[in-house]
């Protein structure tokens, strides 16, 4: 029995390596591939994860955390900045998709309380889908990016005592007003028992942990309290996520919330992941090859009503209409928390497996299409709308640039007006030198343009906008912003349609150095790179170095591209997943003992990988930098070389082995 549980679990872990993995590469939510591998070994009917197994009940924590993550999340300030849409749109979009679902499930399912719980959570949208999208997007800034956020802020916070409703819902036919007052007065009794201690005891007892200076005590004191918590609201008849959503609401404002929040990461992204592969469980294959029709059907209205009922709310609080089409296609879809309140329901016997399992699969389907409803929300909006209201918007914008650039010529046209943007603005201001900035986040730009800075809402990557900017006088376009995909769109543009254009792009790092030079860039500045340098010149100032000299130096490193920066030697285990992601080339010292195969043979003739190259070679107490090709390698040389990890491995299998 206890090998036949271990091969389960090992099952389930390695599918979800594989899914994962697989998912996250086409860029789609890690959700649904856990709700996949649920479907998958629902149909294998392992014990281990049936409806009456206690894996659900190891499940079940993972929502605990979900809960206490989304309290730290939680700021009092944030809602009150956008109350307007938070307790406005977002309000009014919960409520009626409530009403409206309710109704329509109301004509097909007899018991009330079902058709409440499907409809709270059909109203719900992804807030792990929306924010990761929009992120990518760069759009969180945007109005529409706003209005779905505070839509969802206030969806999270509906949900608490969503699900605190469903265990009094599995139980109120036994004593509907006893029930209800005995809850009321529980609730009351959790409140004030949590707020006491968030106030008087939790933040000394953070305190003396943190003063411990021990990770261990501190992950166990985060893991402790959040279960708590949920203990004592279940202990008092009340859901566990209202204990855990309170109490990290209370650690929100403190100096620890980041702290907590990153060591209950991994356990809640575990816990959550075996959370929604029992919810996978639920859905019916045979239920939904039975009602595949329906289940079609459902979808179609289901994404269709979502959409016209953020529509209608938005309309409501006066929204253009472009920003009502592309928050209505954000949010038209279902949401983690949704199941979350379906698989509570099922387990309290309160949903039937087939409602449950079709509710579901309409509700991953819907997932699925979120995603590219998202990313082509633009497109997508503007075969809605007509054209019209886009062309009437950029032509308004185009206009208001050619205006500002009438009288300009050899101007500096700024993309992006970041940190960056605004550090090179200020100089040449001061310089005299004539700017322009597009960007595109509306709060920036307006603010910009409030104090008198020449700034403008446009994206540099459509030619009109560049063309508006009078690119074509232009002595400089400048790129600051970071995204990869979007560069590479401004440099496709810039090198159709005005090659002679100079392009300087800045990036974080050298990861896509090589790449924008190849696609057009005159000159591509890596921020970490360019601070090395300038540290480096600062030393050499410091030492009496002459300035010319201190240039020379700097310049010949820019014009080899940054090649002597570009590899160094990486640190422990837990910084090199991070190293790895943001430089390519690392430095590697092979030292040849008396045994090695490269000992008695030159350079040239060891055939190496092309992706490694060696920098330099030390004889005792000389260094031979570049080492000469025909420079016989002897017992104790310690070779350098640099490259790729994957081929540095290589190469060093290569000297030592041959």
């Amino acid at each position: 029995m206890q090998h036949a549980i271990y091969f389960q679990i090992l099952v389930v872990l390695v599918s979800s390596v594989a899914l994962v993995a697989l998912f996250r590469r086409f860029r789609l939510p890690t959700i649904l591939a856990y709700l996949l591998i649920g479907l998958l070994i629902g149909q294998m009917g392992l014990s281990f994860f049936s409806p009456d197994s206690n894996s659900h009940y190891i499940a079940e924590i993972g929502v605990v955390f979900m809960l206490f993550s989304l309290g730290l999340e939680f700021s009092i300030p944030r809602v009150y900045a956008m109350r307007t849409q938070v307790l406005g749109l977002g309000s009014l979009q919960v409520v009626l998709s409530l009403l409206v679902y309710f109704v329509i499930a109301q004509l097909f399912i007899s018991d009330w309380r079902v058709c409440l719980i499907l409809a709270a959570a059909l109203a719900m949208s992804s807030t792990a889908i929306v924010t990761k999208q929009l992120n990518d997007q760069r759009e969180t800034h945007q109005r529409h990016g706003i209005l779905s956020i505070a839509t969802l802020l206030f969806q999270d916070m509906a949900a608490v005592p969503l699900l605190i409703l469903v265990p009094i819902l599995a139980n109120i036919q036994q004593d509907a007003v006893n029930l209800l007052s005995t809850s009321l007065l529980n609730g009351v009794i959790a409140v004030m028992v949590i707020l006491m201690a968030g106030k008087y005891l939790l933040p000394r007892l953070f305190h003396e942990v943190a003063a411990s200076r021990s990770d261990e005590l501190f992950v166990m004191t985060s893991l402790a309290v959040a279960l708590v918590a949920s203990w004592f609201t279940q202990f008092l008849g009340l859901s566990m996520a209202l204990g855990a959503f309170m109490a990290g609401m209370l650690l929100a404002e403190s100096q620890f919330k980041h702290q907590i929040e990153t060591e209950i990461r991994p356990f809640r992204d575990i816990l959550l992941g075996l959370f929604f592969v029992s919810i996978g469980t639920l859905i019916d294959l045979n239920t939904i090859l039975e009602h595949g029709v329906l289940i079609g059907l459902l979808l179609l209205v289901f994404v269709l009503s979502k959409f016209s009922l953020v529509w209608l709310a938005a309309k409501v609080f006066r929204e253009s209409n472009i920003d009502r089409a592309k928050t209505a296609l954000i949010l038209a879809h279902a949401g983690e928390l949704g199941f979350v309140l379906i698989g509570l329901a099922r387990q309290q016997e309160l949903l039937s497996e087939q409602i449950a399992s079709i509710a579901l699969t309409v509700g991953v389907l819907s997932m699925f299409a979120a995603t590219f409803l998202i990313r082509h929300s633009d497109v997508i909006s503007q075969r809605l709308l007509g054209k019209a209201n886009q062309r009437a918007s950029l032509n308004n914008d185009k206009q208001q640039i050619n205006a500002a650039t009438k009288e300009m010529s050899q101007h500096v046209i700024i993309c992006g007006f970041g940190r960056n943007g605004q550090s090179i603005k200020r100089f040449l201001d001061q310089l005299g030198i004539q700017s322009l900035v597009l960007d595109l986040d509306p709060v920036r730009v307006k603010e910009a343009a409030t104090a008198g800075e020449t700034i403008f809402y446009g994206d540099a990557r459509r030619r009109s906008i560049l063309h508006a900017a009078n690119i074509e006088q232009s002595r400089l376009v400048v790129v600051t912003f970071d995204d990869h995909r979007s560069v590479l769109d401004l440099l496709s543009v810039t090198r159709t349609h005005y090659p002679y254009a100079p392009v300087m792009v800045r990036t974080k790092d050298d990861r896509n150095l090589e790449s924008y030079l190849q696609n057009g860039a005159t000159q591509v500045i890596p921020e970490s790179l360019e601070s090395s340098l300038m540290l480096v010149g600062q030393v050499l100032y410091t030492l009496g170095l002459p300035i010319k000299q201190i240039i020379t130096e700097i310049q010949k490193v820019r014009d080899d591209r940054y090649h002597l920066l570009q590899s160094f030697f990486h640190g422990s285990a837990s910084d090199v997943l991070r190293v790895l992601q943001t430089h390519h080339e690392q430095l590697h010292a092979v030292v040849l003992n008396g045994e090695a195969a490269a000992i008695g043979r030159t350079l040239s003739e060891i055939t190496l990988p092309e992706k490694v190259a060696v920098e330099s070679i030390r004889r005792g107490h000389q260094s031979h930098t570049p080492p000469p090709r025909d420079m016989v390698l002897q017992a104790g040389d310690i070779v350098l070389l640099s490259g790729e990890p994957d081929y540095i491995e290589r190469t060093e299998n290569l000297l030592y082995s041959g």
